[in-house]
């Protein structure tokens, strides 16, 4: 198998029946019935890898063979909400903020096309930490931008569509999606 992403958090159990991680694997009980694996082994396949870890990598685990899970990255504008799903199953969501109306975010099918860690805006001025292209017509994802000053824009816009056409993540989710989705993830914006 390729080395696996290890770079997520593996989240503490807890009690509370909504999100209770019986096995302290990180997977939550819930997900665990949604992607077959028992919820009582943090490592269902015995691969040495916990379910968790292998599933945000994009591996199968209920499998010790190498068998990828497709990822998606799925972007609700009603709902500005952006979710990261495997196997078409939700295993994380963001609220976002996405295009105004004069300057909307372009609706589709598309896929990252490239990453930058710290990308420069000529157009606006300012930085776009964790940028992800989705085309190449300078639309993309990245956390809140900076001014060249320090001042991060856009904290309080998170769930109300005010930007320039690209969809901007708050800081910690947009670092965790670079991490999450190579170049070439699918995105679906609708």
């Amino acid at each position: 198998m390729p080395s696996l992403l290890l770079a997520f958090p593996v989240h503490a159990a807890t009690t509370t029946p909504a999100v209770l991680d019986t096995d302290a694997d990180g997977l939550v009980d819930t997900l665990e019935v949604k992607f077959g694996t028992d919820p009582l082994v943090k490592d269902t396949d015995g691969d040495g890898f916990d379910d968790w870890k292998e599933i945000m990598s994009g591996w199968s685990p209920t499998s010790t063979l190498s068998i990828a899970l497709p990822k998606l990255i799925h972007i609700n504008l009603k709902k500005q909400i952006l979710e990261e799903q495997v196997l078409g199953i939700v295993v994380k969501s963001y609220k976002v903020s996405s295009g105004k109306a004069s300057t909307p975010t372009p609706k589709g099918k598309f896929a990252v096309v490239n990453k930058y860690p710290k990308a420069w805006s000529r157009m606006a001025g300012l930085w776009m930490p964790y940028w992800m292209a989705i085309n190449n017509r300078g639309y993309g994802f990245h956390e809140l931008p900076i001014w060249p000053s320090g001042y991060r824009e856009g904290a309080n816009h998170l769930g109300i569509p005010v930007s320039h056409g690209c969809v901007r993540l708050g800081i910690g989710p947009a670092k965790q999606l670079y991490e999450w989705s190579p170049v070439g993830t699918p995105i679906l914006i609708d």
